[in-house]
């Protein structure tokens, strides 16, 4: 049996470059930076004041973590409820 992480994404928002795709939790294996990312298009976001920030890079495999800049955007795995909640969200403002 494979189990795997659930994905967790920002009620609120979509995508501001595909406007249609969830904006997915995902979280550097490294130095554990969270990112919100595109499910449609692969766009990642930074995090600002529990919104979208700024695009900082996409899952083509070029681009890295901004945090750390060893691990690409594209092998993020998604983040734990921990991890989201620990940045201030609350349950209802993710799914």
């Amino acid at each position: 049996m494979n189990v795997t992480r659930p994905l967790w994404e920002l009620k609120a928002s979509r995508c501001r470059y595909c406007e249609q795709g969830e904006l997915i939790f995902s979280t550097c294996s490294s130095c554990l930076s969270v990112v919100l990312i595109c499910a449609e298009c692969g766009t990642v976001y930074e995090i600002t004041n529990k919104n979208p920030g700024k695009e900082i890079g996409d899952t083509s495999g070029a681009t890295k973590c901004q945090g750390c800049g060893v691990v690409s955007h594209h092998v993020f795995p998604p983040s734990t409820d921990q991890e989201i909640v620990s940045l201030g969200f609350t349950p209802n403002e993710y799914q």
